[in-house]
């Protein structure tokens, strides 16, 4: 033990006498005052002699991480602003979508630049939707600017309920639609459920059963059945009047249809809301289709499961002036031709397409043709900017365009394709855009289909677009005056209505370049 203790000793010695050769840096005080530490910089809260402490820097670094936070958050508001930003090249499609015990209403953008398609936003319905509507024009309960009445972006809403929702497109997270028509009465349901929430009173001589009695009695009086003037089954269409923009056409599974003034509320007995200004009975089975005529406020043409089509002037709701035409199966869908209004054209589930001219209707159609063979037409609609071009869709998966500028003796078709959706429901073509269209189908997805790079179809509707000044229209000879449909459909007598409509079955004559300039895709 003592031997180690020696050794040790002599160790320690030894380190001692050798000299400390490291290196050190010497301290520099102007660099570390440079950067704001341990010395005076000029810039301290203090005065001039006074420079950064560790306290400071520390607040600073503090700081720094704020504003960092505050910028990043700045960012995800400027990245969810850019989200719901609208721009000029972007689409927008409405879709109605039921799944399982979930339905709602989507607004898709779709982006025709980088042909990107997303949903913007979506709103909850409280039942399954079986039709919508756009309209620009309602009135409002909650405003009181222009006498309640508003201009704007809003869909009408049919479902399997009674009541029609008018929801405004303009408001995101909209929890409530801006009008109800027809529908459940509610009105005094809050003040009921509170009322059967409070505890009854009782006494001896049998007061209190007397009392849930008339309370009974109250709650039928206040809260019980539809609205006066509601359908009273499934709304199965609906169409706004293009003229008269406040009006709503709607058809329902009862066989009525109501016209709505959508900016006008009258008094009654059960409260102040809107009702219905007509009652259309001339069918005899449920309503399945209805169409304003596009520059005729008052004509309206419908189409039912009794295997009618029928032309209603609005101004009467005497059924014996309505004209009728006869279909072989039930009627599915109505479109007017845009570029020759006198043409009404009606699809129906056997997978007929008919054309009717409004000028000797109820007679021969003018031509007809079977566009889909199995599954019969779901949906057919007409090219807004293309005349001559219809669309027709079918529970067969696919989309048919036609040429119907020219039919002899029926439509020309110019191609199919299948959207990949499932059974296709519906079909439309982009207001603003001549060759973008769009589908819903079974599978609760859209399809769109650009048939701008279609050569085929490009050969024959690319020189009739609307900017063109070679736009061909059937059967031109020379100039006539507009008919006055309104005086037509009230004319009684028919050889006065087929005299004042003679000069209907010409259009009028374009001028232009007689070559024809196909579309190129860019």
């Amino acid at each position: 033990i003592d031997s180690h203790d020696d050794d040790d000793s002599e160790d320690e010695d030894d380190l001692a006498d050798v000299p400390d050769t490291r290196e050190f840096t010497p301290l520099n005080l102007e660099g570390l005052h440079a950067m704001g530490i341990g010395g005076s910089t000029g810039k301290g809260s203090g005065g001039d002699n006074e420079g950064y402490t560790l306290e400071d820097l520390q607040n600073m670094t503090m700081n720094n991480d704020d504003l960092n936070e505050e910028e990043e958050d700045e960012e995800e508001d400027e990245d969810d602003i850019d989200d719901i930003k609208i721009r000029d090249q972007d689409a927008l499609i409405l879709v109605a979508k039921a799944e399982e015990d979930f339905a709602s209403l989507e607004i898709n953008v779709f982006d025709t630049e980088y042909n990107n398609l997303y949903v913007h936003h979506d709103i909850p319905l409280p039942s399954f939707p079986l039709c919508l509507a756009l309209g620009s024009v309602v009135g409002s309960y909650q405003s009181n600017e222009n006498n309640g009445i508003s201009a704007g972006n809003y869909v009408a809403i049919g479902s399997f309920e009674p009541g029609i929702e008018i929801w405004n497109l303009d408001v995101m997270n909209a929890l409530e639609p801006t009008l109800v028509l027809g529908g459940m009465d509610t009105r005094g349901s809050e003040e009921e459920w509170m009322r059967m929430q409070m505890p009854v009173s009782t006494s001896a001589n049998g007061g209190g059963k007397k009392k849930k009695q008339k309370k009974k009695n109250k709650k039928k009086d206040t809260a019980g059945g539809l609205r006066e003037g509601s359908h009273t089954d499934a709304v199965m269409s609906l169409s706004w009047n293009t003229v008269h923009q406040q009006v709503l056409a709607s058809g329902s599974a009862d066989g009525t249809v109501k016209l709505w003034d959508c900016t006008h509320s009258t008094s009654g007995k059960k409260g102040d809301y809107i009702r219905p200004s007509a009652t259309l009975t001339h069918h005899t089975d449920k309503v399945q289709s209805l169409a304003w005529h596009p520059s005729e406020g008052t004509l309206l043409a419908t189409g039912g499961y009794d295997r009618r089509v029928c032309l209603a002037d609005a101004r009467s709701t005497d059924s014996q002036s309505v004209k009728t035409a006869k279909l072989l199966a039930d009627c599915e869908a109505i479109a007017w031709d845009p570029h020759n209004q006198q043409y009404l054209t009606v699809a129906s589930e056997d997978g007929v397409v008919q054309c009717w001219d409004v000028r000797k209707f109820g007679g021969d159609p003018v031509w007809s043709m079977i566009a889909h063979e199995y599954g019969g037409v779901s949906d057919i609609s007409y090219n807004a900017h293309v005349p001559g071009m219809l669309l027709t869709c079918s529970i067969d998966k696919t989309v048919a365009l036609w040429d119907t500028l020219n039919p002899s003796p029926k439509p020309t078709p110019c191609g199919s394709k299948d959207m990949n959706v499932g059974r296709l429901h519906s079909v439309s073509c982009y207001p603003s855009s001549p060759w973008l269209l769009a589908c819903g189908g079974s599978g609760n997805e859209i399809a769109i289909w650009d048939v701008e790079g279609e050569d085929s179809i490009q050969n024959r509707f690319g020189g009739r677009t609307s900017g063109d000044a070679n736009v061909a229209t059937s059967n031109i000879e020379e100039e006539e005056p507009d008919v006055d449909f309104e005086a037509v459909m009230a004319a009684g007598d028919d050889q006065a209505t087929s005299k004042a409509l003679e000069g209907m079955n010409k259009s009028k004559k374009k001028k232009g370049k007689k070559g024809k300039k196909v579309h190129k895709r860019k």
